[in-house]
C-alpha cells in the first residue's frame, strides 16, 4: 500500500518511508517495489514520466471479475431518515446478503457515536479546551472525547451558555451505525472494528478470526476494514457516507476518497458467489466517486493530474510547510509575520533560493494540544531549490524563545 497516507511520519523526524526506502535502494543497489491498487498520484507521474516502472497486474487472482459498484445518491434515494445515511438500495443488499448466509462489510470512516453535540436554542457546540475542534461523543465508554489530545469529559445535563437542558448529537459515527444496524437487523451478528475496539492486544486479530470463522455477519468498521482483508463469504460491501473526508481543507482530499473507496471495494467477491458494492454519497458526479465506481485508477489520476495544475500542487510542484506554534496566539501571529518578512529578505538578497510564499496564516486546526499554529508554505517545481532552502531555514530562521519554527518537507 505505498499509497498509505501513515507512511509519512508526522512528528521529527519529518520523512516519508517510501522516499527512504527508494533513498536506501539507490544507495545499495536495491530494487524497490511498490505496491497499490490505487498508486499515489507522485507515484502515477514518476512512472508517466520515466522514473518508475508501471507493472499493471489487470486480472485478479483466479481471474474472478471485479464486484459491481452502484451509487447510490442520498439526495433522491428513499431511505428511513435520521443522523444514519441509509438507503433502502443498502437494506436490501444487507438483507440479501444474510438470508443467504452470506456476510457484509459497512465503512464509515469517522469514530465514535456522534461527531459533535450542539445546542438547538443557541447553537452553541461543545468543543475541546486545548484544541480548536469540537468534541466527539462516544457511547462506550460514554463521554465526550478529543481525537487530538484525547480529552476526556462527561457531557453537561445544560447548554453552558444559555442553559437549554435539551442537547442535540450531530453526525453519524461507528458507534452509531453499529447500534442502527442492530436495531435493523436484531438477529445478526455484528461487529464493530475502529480505534476503539482494536486498542486491547490482540484485539484486531479476535474481530478479524471471528469473521474467518463465520462468527459476523456484517462488520462495522474505519478505513482499517478497507485494506488487505480477504473473507470470501463477504459479497455485500456499503459505503455508509462516501462524502465524510472528500470536502476536508486538503489537496488530496479527493485522491484519498478514491484510494478509499477503491480499496474497499475490492474487499467484495472474493470469493466463487461473487460480490456487490453499494456506495452512498451526495456527490455522485465528483471524480472520485465516479471513477471509483468504474474502477477505473488511469481515469481518476488523469483528471485529479489536470486539476492540480492550476493552482500547482504536488506533483507539479514541491512544498514545504513551516509551522510557528505557541502557547500564546498574539506571539505565534507576530512570530509568523516576521518570519514572512524574513522570507522576503532573504528571497531579495538570495534570488537563487526564491520560492513562492503563501501566508502566513492560521492552520486548518488553529489550536492543538494547547498549542496556537500559524503556517507558511514553500512552493516551487524545483526539488533541489527547496531541500537547500529547507536546511537553510532550519538552521537560520528566527524563533523567538516563546515559539517554535517546524519545517516539513513534502506535507
Amino acid at each position: 500500500e505505498e499509497h498509505e497516507a501513515s507512511y509519512k511520519n508526522g512528528e521529527a523526524p519529518r520523512y516519508h518511508a517510501r522516499q527512504v526506502a527508494m533513498r536506501r535502494a539507490q544507495l545499495t543497489g536495491a530494487r524497490v517495489v511498490l505496491g497499490s491498487a490505487t498508486p499515489a498520484l507522485e507515484t502515477w507521474a514518476a512512472a508517466e514520466r520515466g522514473a518508475v516502472r508501471l507493472i499493471a497486474l489487470p486480472e485478479r487472482i483466479g481471474a474472478r471479475p471485479l464486484p459491481r459498484v452502484d451509487i447510490v445518491d442520498l439526495r433522491e434515494a428513499p431511505g428511513p431518515g435520521g443522523p444514519v445515511p441509509w438507503s433502502e438500495a443498502l437494506e436490501r443488499a444487507v438483507a440479501g446478503a444474510l438470508a443467504r448466509g452470506e456476510q457484509a462489510m459497512l465503512l464509515l470512516n469517522r469514530r465514535g457515536f456522534s461527531t459533535f453535540v450542539q445546542c438547538p436554542a443557541c447553537g452553541t457546540v461543545v468543543e475541546c479546551p486545548n484544541c480548536s475542534i469540537a468534541l466527539t461523543f462516544h457511547r462506550s465508554p460514554p463521554g465526550l472525547r478529543c481525537h487530538h489530545c484525547d480529552h476526556r469529559q462527561r457531557p453537561a445535563e445544560a447548554c453552558l451558555e444559555c442553559g437549554e437542558p435539551v442537547q442535540q448529537l450531530r453526525g453519524a459515527g461507528t458507534q452509531q451505525v453499529e447500534s442502527f444496524v442492530a436495531e435493523r437487523f436484531p438477529t445478526a451478528r455484528i461487529a464493530r472494528m475502529d480505534v476503539d475496539t482494536t486498542r486491547g492486544k490482540w484485539a484486531h486479530h479476535r474481530i478479524l478470526d471471528d469473521i474467518e470463522h463465520g462468527r459476523v455477519d456484517i462488520l462495522v468498521g474505519t478505513q482499517m476494514i478497507a485494506k488487505g482483508l480477504d473473507f470470501p463469504n463477504v459479497t455485500v460491501v456499503g459505503v455508509v457516507d462516501a462524502d465524510v473526508a472528500l470536502n476536508l481543507p486538503d489537496f488530496r482530499s479527493g485522491e484519498r476518497t478514491f484510494q478509499l473507496l477503491t480499496q474497499v471495494a475490492g474487499r467484495a467477491g472474493r470469493g466463487p458467489r461473487g460480490g456487490r458494492v453499494l456506495v452512498q454519497t451526495r456527490q455522485s458526479l465528483h471524480p472520485a466517486i465516479a471513477c471509483a465506481s468504474r474502477h477505473d485508477v488511469a481515469a481518476f489520476a488523469k483528471a485529479e493530474l489536470e486539476e492540480r495544475r492550476d493552482p500547482p500542487y504536488p506533483p507539479h510542484v514541491h512544498l514545504a510547510n513551516v509551522v510557528v506554534s505557541g502557547e500564546k496566539e498574539p506571539a505565534v501571529a507576530k512570530a509568523a509575520i516576521e518570519l514572512a518578512a524574513w522570507f522576503s529578505t532573504l528571497f531579495a538578497a538570495r534570488p537563487e533560493s526564491r520560492c513562492d510564499l503563501l501566508g502566513p496564516a492560521p492552520c486548518p486546526i488553529e489550536r492543538v494540544r494547547g498549542r496556537w499554529r500559524w503556517h507558511l508554505l514553500l512552493r516551487t517545481s524545483d526539488a533541489t531549490r527547496l531541500t537547500r532552502l529547507v536546511g537553510y531555514v532550519a538552521e537560520h530562521a528566527p524563533a523567538p524563545g516563546s515559539v517554535r519554527v517546524v519545517v516539513d518537507r513534502d506535507p
